[in-house]
């Protein structure tokens, strides 16, 4: 039966429980600047942005400012500490994700391509012993357009081609929890399996499989549906 050559996790929402943490260090930025919104329009307007784009999405819908780039680097930069802040608090995995991830790992290449940043990925990782378990990690340094744009998930593809030199996109299946992230990766070639930890199943509908969770999912259950 055949099986993903390769498997590309999202970060935020799929390993970790991490978007009200970037809601509420986004909007401990942005409040000092007279932006403020709900969880819930987070969820629905930006989420999935990487944090570039979501400060020029947030800045754009509530105020007539259109920052410079420098701007959106000190407010990225900004976020990026108070983000630092919440985390030690400690954060959330998803239920049944690092098992999924320690499985699969043992039987393929596995990657990260996130809208995170690098500087907010690594030291969740290290916590999680999961420092060395994925290669290439895609992150929002590495692109100049966020999702729904497919260079994170090509970049991914590419930097897995190298541990394995005939991989195509579609002998990937990539694990996303946006609308965005799964636009993203079907631009770039991949089959997808969507969770519903931050959106209901009506809007992933563009995932090739949806499920509520991933505790107790097989391998042999991917490729059953890798193969349909």
């Amino acid at each position: 039966m055949p099986m993903p050559q390769a498997i590309v996790f999202d970060f935020d929402g799929v390993i970790v429980d991490t978007e009200p943490l970037h809601y509420r260090a986004f909007i401990g930025v942005t409040q000092r600047l007279g932006v403020t919104f709900t969880y819930n329009e987070y969820l629905r307007r930006y989420i999935g942005y990487d944090d570039r784009d979501g400060f020029r999405a947030m800045l754009a819908d509530h105020t007539d400012q259109q920052p410079d780039d420098k701007t959106i680097s000190q407010l990225c930069e900004e976020k990026a500490r108070v983000f630092e802040a919440i985390l030690a608090d400690g954060v959330g995995v998803i239920p049944g994700m690092l098992e999924l991830i320690k499985t699969a790992s043992e039987k393929m290449p596995v990657a990260i391509a996130s809208g995170a940043t690098t500087q907010d990925i690594l030291p969740i990782l290290a916590g999680l012993g999961l420092s060395q378990t994925f290669d290439p990690i895609v992150t929002a340094d590495h692109v100049t357009r966020s999702k729904p744009d497919p260079t994170t998930y090509r970049l991914a593809v590419e930097g897995l081609a190298k541990r394995l030199p005939n991989l195509q996109p579609s002998g990937c299946l990539a694990i996303e929890d946006t609308p965005a992230g799964l636009e993203s990766a079907r631009r770039a070639g991949l089959k997808t399996l969507a969770l519903t930890t931050t959106h209901p199943p009506e809007a992933l509908h563009a995932a090739n499989r949806i499920v509520q969770t991933v505790q107790g999912l097989s391998l042999d259950e991917l490729a059953a549906w890798f193969d349909d």
